[in-house]
């Protein structure tokens, strides 16, 4: 029996927080909050947990429940986190918390966020009448995650978000802003206090299982990997419609990238004609398109010959995504120069020339010191110039739940994708990929030392 990821969720609680409840010399369920004459504090019970956790791999869920807890349903997500060291992290929600009760002095300012995840908290615990509950996991105890394959803490917590929110009735309720949908929090931000009213504006995907054979618990993340470029990226190589491989730069026969009149580096045609296609499937003039595209994925990479097979391995340097949603607006500032059809690009789904997009900080990085995109100047260039070392690519797909899976053969929105995307990369190319969010902390990309002479 396959099971649906409402299942996989109501599992893993069943496996490790109720597990914990039901077990005697554990102290859970954990009471949060107390009010000690008249004031907001932690209670003595959480004090005593958190007391000594420093250093580690924790996980933490914040959450409403009813005693008895008999399964999980009776469990009510309201935050997941994740800290190496959860006693300052868990004080530090609390003084928050208490800076934003009493929630009916709540007022919306105008800008976006002033609901904020600890407005959202607080509201939840006057509704709930206070019976928030702290659950503190150490991650290294574990052997697998919900899916059946190893984690780090920071995998692990975007897992459990999108496990959580393809429950659509959870999400009144939760409140983490990461690897949330920018559909989502541009709803929390119009209606602050309303959205435990407010109908979700996305479907739920807590019945979604496998669309093909489900994966196997025993792959590794290496075969994940494998398996999810054989399903998305290697086909493109082989279909003439698509042109892949797609340089990402300009470059002459010895590599040497282009430079724009501005002295940027020069993004090839066809990955910028690529861009704009792939783009405008989630866009148009007026707007998002309502159409399940939620925005682009894409993998920068470089190949490699490989040894048991004709076609060349795939490297991943960076794996990224641009939502066609903003949190700020209703249409991201990345995608507006693609759905007005301008030719500047300087955001252009993040892929743009500007300061503070992909090829701009990469271009500010070798021509001016900026220290933002080092690492790939490092890593991609040859030093002191604006030569690659090797071809670099980048693959891009608008991204649409009836099109395509998730890592695990599940439906999966866009910011849930991308996380799943980095783990089993970061796996599989461990000293290649450049990401710093969302991978472990001893991950190279946060040890090593990187050094660029800029060209001057």
């Amino acid at each position: 029996m396959v099971a649906a990821k409402a299942e996989l969720w109501d599992t893993w609680i069943e496996e490790t927080l109720l597990e914990d409840i039901h077990t005697p010399d554990q102290p859970d369920p954990v009471p949060f909050l107390t009010t000690v004459d008249g004031e907001l504090t932690t209670t003595d019970a959480l004090d005593t947990y958190r007391y000594g956790k420093n250093d580690g791999e924790y996980l933490y869920l914040i959450y409403l429940t009813d005693e008895p807890i008999n399964d999980a349903a009776d469990i009510l997500p309201v935050y997941v986190g994740e800290s190496r060291n959860i006693g300052s992290r868990i004080y530090q929600h609390y003084k928050k918390i208490d800076d934003a009760l009493p929630i009916d002095d709540w007022e919306d300012d105008g800008s976006w966020g002033s609901f904020s995840k600890y407005d959202h908290i607080a509201a939840v615990r006057e509704a709930a009448d206070s019976r928030l509950y702290v659950w503190i996991l150490d991650v290294e105890t574990l052997d697998t995650g919900p899916y059946g394959v190893e984690t780090y803490r920071q995998e692990l917590e975007a897992k459990l978000i999108g496990l959580i929110y393809a429950n659509s009735e959870y999400r009144p309720f939760m409140t983490n802003r990461e690897f949330v949908p920018n559909q989502i929090l541009h709803e929390i931000g119009k209606v602050g206090q309303g959205w435990f009213t407010t109908d979700s504006p996305l479907a739920s995907t807590a019945d979604s299982t496998p669309q093909d054979e489900p994966r196997p618990t025993q792959s590794s993340k290496g075969d994940l990997w494998t398996q999810w470029l054989e399903a998305h990226v290697y086909p493109d190589f082989v279909d003439e419609s698509t042109a892949d491989p797609i340089p990402l730069f300009e470059t002459d026969d010895q590599l040497q990238v282009e430079l724009t009149d501005l002295g940027r580096l020069k993004r090839s045609a066809t990955i910028d004609e690529r861009i704009r296609a792939e783009g405008r499937k989630c866009v148009h003039s007026d707007g998002v398109k309502d159409n399940g595209y939620e925005g682009l994925l894409y993998l920068m990479y470089q190949l490699a010959e490989s040894d048991e097979h004709d076609r060349p391995m795939v490297v991943p340097r960076y794996v990224g995504k641009a939502e066609a949603y903003g949190k700020k607006r209703e249409l991201s500032s990345n995608f507006t120069e693609i759905a007005s059809e301008r030719d500047v690009t300087r955001s252009f789904a993040r892929w743009g020339n500007g300061d503070y997009w992909h090829v701009g900080e990469l271009s500010m990085a070798l021509f001016e010191d900026d220290t933002r995109k080092l690492p790939w100047a490092s890593e991609l260039f040859e030093q002191g110039t604006h030569r690659l070392k090797e071809q670099t690519y980048l693959w891009t797909r608008a991204w649409n739940q009836e099109q395509h899976t998730g890592l695990y053969g599940y439906d999966a929105y866009l910011a849930e994708v991308e996380p799943q995307l980095i783990g089993v990369a970061q796996a599989a190319y461990p000293d290649h990929l450049l990401n710093k969010s969302d991978v472990p902390d001893d991950a190279p990309i946060k040890t090593a030392e990187y050094r660029f002479e800029s060209v001057r």
